[in-house]
């Protein structure tokens, strides 16, 4: 039980840098596509029209790498807890569980939204 509190406390302290991919690929995601809308759909766009996206997007590009590189000198410097089998695949649970809740607000608000 102590080892899967050490793991627990080491996710926690990464979760700042995760959030920080998370954002900077929203960025990312949300940049480019916008700026192909942009280009497609107008018929004479100007640069001024697809630079907000164009910069959305190559700035979520780089906060995603940067906070990659953050995040693996984080590891570097923990003291990894070697775990079994049996509390990785607890670990792993719980990840697949935070993931699927996320995913369900996601769809929750997409659905609220298209109502």
């Amino acid at each position: 039980m102590e080892k899967f509190k050490k793991q627990i406390k080491s996710e926690l302290k990464q979760l700042p840098f995760t959030l920080g991919k998370l954002a900077g690929g929203v960025m990312a995601v949300i940049g480019f596509p916008g700026m192909i809308v942009v280009i497609t759909r107008k018929s004479n766009p100007s640069f001024s029209d697809i630079l907000p996206y164009l910069v959305l997007g190559i700035s979520g590009v780089f906060i995603f790498l940067i906070f990659s590189r953050l995040i693996g000198k984080r590891m570097n410097k923990n003291d990894e807890v070697p775990l079994n089998t049996q509390e990785k695949k607890h670990i792993s649970l719980i990840s697949w569980a935070i993931f699927v809740i996320f995913i369900a607000i996601f769809i929750l608000i997409t659905f609220i939204m298209n109502r």
